[in-house]
């Protein structure tokens, strides 16, 4: 009589639930890990969650047998699913310093991504497959999220292609996604329209409320995204230089919060920025008022604590209409110095330090506004080759 044929590496045997009573089980099952040894592996329901029927306790199960047989780049073959290779590409990610809220996306994605091709393998995982993959996470969650599903696919099969599981990554031949209605991004605001603005939220009686009249007007003065503003510290600021170091940002880490962390999107972020005069005066003057909290940044919540971005975005959507400047977010403060910048003849490698672009050609597609009309070609045009009929 034949004998149970034994389980190849990462794979796990039947399943089996136990009532442990007053709504605990336990899931346990054999499981060959890595190291060719078979193991009991086991999981119960969580404290404080009531599992009826034991299916919690072997979600657990899964999902712990998921990260044990997560391979390694020397362990991937093409047998090993999309989805394994996937967490071992995330896990690379986070051990490399990625950014925690980069993170937090991918791995959202990625969990749809899971339902179109997660137990798809390496040797089965053609141009075609994926780009049927990537179509139908656009159509069900937006082009977006597909691309993000694109760049994992792409960095994760590469993996496969190091390992020599795949001699070429499929990713590269699948089409690109494109939306029906690109986005239109962050309107820039004229200096006219900057000079009303500074005028205006100084008389809402809500932005003086909510703190957002002086956070606000650094913006503009320095062209900061949001994160870099609400991280500053007094310590950061030069009175005598008339500069301010950008050190930091804030983030949110799921299960940890709010967190200021010593880094920036890219490393060309972490730098030292002049300040206009008005700038200096505002903060000379927020340095005499009193201090909340011991976290000793320039703009901290009303508990006096990290402020956080997003709150901060909503506070600045709710108001803005009222202010005039409906189709601006927090972004645009952002865009309108990259475009006066460029509007007084500056250079693009300026523009890229001072808010902190690694390429100089971020700065000049994304950021100096375009579209704009500019009387100094008619002007030049006059010059070189109007006719004078004098």
């Amino acid at each position: 009589m034949a004998g149970r044929p034994p389980l190849r590496i990462g794979q796990h045997g039947k399943i089996t639930r136990r009532d442990l009573g007053g709504g605990i089980w336990l899931a346990h099952c054999r499981f060959r890990d890595t190291d060719g040894v078979v193991r009991r592996v086991e999981r119960r329901t969580p404290d404080g969650t009531r599992d009826q029927h034991g299916k919690v306790a072997e979600r657990e199960l899964l999902d712990h047998l998921d990260s044990r047989r997560t391979p390694s780049e020397d362990e991937v073959t093409d047998s090993t699913t999309v989805t394994a290779l996937v967490t071992t590409y995330l896990t690379r990610l986070e051990d490399e310093g990625r950014a925690a809220a980069t993170m937090d996306t991918y791995r959202y994605a990625a969990g749809k991504l899971e339902t179109k091709i997660g137990s798809v393998r390496v040797g089965e995982a053609t141009a075609g497959r994926i780009d049927s993959a990537i179509r139908a996470m656009s159509k069900a969650h937006g082009p977006t999220m597909a691309r993000q599903a694109k760049t994992i696919l792409r960095g994760a099969l590469g993996i496969a292609v190091i390992a020599g599981a795949l001699d070429s990554n499929p990713v590269r031949d699948v089409s690109p996604i494109k939306s029906k209605t690109p986005p239109k991004g962050a309107r820039a605001l004229t200096a006219d329209e900057l000079r009303g603005l500074i005028v205006a939220l100084g008389e809402s009686e809500y932005c003086t409320a909510n703190d957002l009249v002086d956070p606000i007007t650094l913006l503009i003065a320095t062209g900061l995204r949001r994160s870099e503003l609400l991280a500053l510290r007094w310590s950061d600021v030069d009175d005598d230089a008339r500069t301010v170091a950008v050190s930091g940002k804030v983030v949110r880490a799921k299960g940890i919060g709010l967190q200021r962390v010593e880094s920036a999107k890219t490393a060309a972020g972490l730098r030292t920025i002049p300040l206009p005069l008005f700038a200096l005066d505002i903060l000379k003057r927020r340095a005499d008022q009193p201090q909340l909290g011991t976290l000793g940044v320039i703009f901290p919540s009303t508990a006096g604590t990290l402020r956080d971005p997003n709150n901060f975005a909503k506070q600045w959507r709710k108001v803005r209409d009222d202010l005039g400047v409906p189709d601006t977010s927090s972004h645009s403060f952002r865009k309108s110095v990259a475009t006066l910048i460029d509007e007084e003849g500056l250079s693009p490698r300026i523009g890229a330090d001072h808010l902190g672009h690694r390429h100089v050609s971020m700065t000049m597609d994304r950021y100096m506004s375009r579209g704009r009309t500019h009387s100094a070609v008619a002007d030049l045009l006059d010059r070189a080759v109007a006719i004078n009929d004098e």
